[in-house]
């Protein structure tokens, strides 16, 4: 590398390279320090998806944890911090569902505590995701059936074309955001 900027290069050419450089530099580097976890998922009459085992005290599929949850396993990999091509995807709870998304506009507050549109209170940001494919990432779907339903396992509904009705009366909305699968490989 160092042969080939010392050859015959205009000051313009290797101004370029440098910020060439520096970018990539950059973008590596502001993900090399992102944390990723398991984003869990739980069920007791609606679902509940988080990074934070101790919210519930269990990650143990089948297993009964607070509040009447029951482990579901992992649903998929997220990032427990903000980084390049990350959205924060937040969570919202209306005293009978949780609801996630990475849309700010669509709840109309992304303040903790304080009460958006359909009555759902902000509980802050749940984890960060992908808005758009990236190497290793699936999708995590979104269905409706009077709750909202995550999931990366097409199958599990049976539909992914939003306005569509699968498996158990769960009508499509489309992607939520894109996300690692468990087990793959992160990007870091």
């Amino acid at each position: 590398f160092f042969f080939f900027f010392q050859q015959k290069t205009t000051e313009m050419e290797k101004l370029f390279l440098a910020i060439f450089l520096a970018a990539v530099f950059l973008i590596e580097s502001s993900n090399a320090a992102i944390g990723y976890a398991p984003f869990y998922r739980y069920y007791n009459g609606e679902h509940l998806y988080t990074i934070n085992i101790q919210e519930i005290g269990t990650a143990l599929p089948g297993q009964n944890g607070k509040n009447g949850y029951a482990s579901e396993g992992v649903q998929c990999i997220v990032s427990t911090e903000p980084g390049l091509e990350l959205l924060p995807l937040y969570r919202y709870w209306n005293g009978q569902e949780h609801f996630y998304t990475t849309n700010a506009k669509e709840i109309g507050t992304t303040v903790p505590g304080e009460t958006g549109r359909y009555g759902y209170k902000s509980e802050g940001i749940a984890a960060y995701c992908f808005n758009a494919p990236n190497l290793n990432t699936v999708p995590l779907y979104r269905y409706y059936n009077g709750e909202h339903f995550y999931t990366t396992d097409e199958s599990e509904i049976g539909t992914t074309v939003p306005g569509t009705v699968g498996k158990n009366g769960y009508n499509s909305e489309g992607v939520a955001c894109y996300v690692y699968p468990y087990g793959a490989t992160v990007k870091q």
